[in-house]
C-alpha cells in the first residue's frame, strides 16, 4: 500500500511540474503578445521581436533606412563636455571618474552611453559618448582644448 501511495504521489509532483514548466506547444511565436511559457518575451538574438515581445516594432523603433544616423551622431556631439546634471535620465553612464558602472549588454538603436571625469575641478563632465547606430556603434571623444 506505501508503494502504491508514494507512486501516485510522485506522478502527481511530475504531472505539476510539467504543466508548471509549459511545454513546446505553450512557446511564444512572433506577433503572439499574449504570452505562451515566455510570457511574451522576446528571447535574445530573436530579430523577429521587439521590445514589447510581438513581432511588431513599437512606435519608437526606427526601423532600416529610417533611422536617423546623423541626427543622432550630431545629438551625441552635443553631450561632450556636458555636466552631468545636464544630462537626460535616458543617457546611460558607464564611467564616473574611477567607478564603473555596470551596464546590459543589450543594442538599442540611438542608445548613448556616456563617460564622466572631473577634467577641471567643476564637477564631472562628459568625455566620452558611444551611441548605438545600425552599423555598429560609435565612440566619439571630447577633443582638449
Amino acid at each position: 500500500m506505501y508503494r502504491t501511495f508514494a507512486t501516485t504521489l510522485m506522478v502527481g509532483v511530475l504531472a505539476i511540474g510539467a504543466a508548471a514548466c509549459g511545454s513546446d506547444t505553450d512557446a511564444a511565436e512572433p506577433g503572439d503578445s499574449t504570452g505562451g511559457a515566455a510570457g511574451g518575451a522576446c528571447l535574445v538574438g530573436d530579430a523577429d521581436c521587439y521590445e514589447d515581445g510581438t513581432g511588431n516594432p513599437a512606435p519608437s523603433d526606427p526601423i532600416g533606412d529610417e533611422f536617423p544616423v546623423d541626427q543622432t551622431i550630431q545629438e551625441a556631439h552635443g553631450l561632450l563636455g556636458m555636466s552631468e546634471s545636464e544630462l537626460s535620465p535616458d543617457v546611460r553612464i558607464a564611467r564616473r571618474g574611477a567607478e564603473q558602472m555596470a551596464l546590459t549588454e543589450d543594442y538599442r538603436l540611438g542608445r548613448m552611453t556616456v563617460e564622466l571625469d572631473d577634467t577641471d575641478s567643476s564637477g564631472f563632465r562628459v568625455v566620452s559618448v558611444t551611441v548605438e547606430l545600425p552599423d555598429g556603434p560609435q565612440t566619439f571623444h571630447l577633443t582638449p582644448s
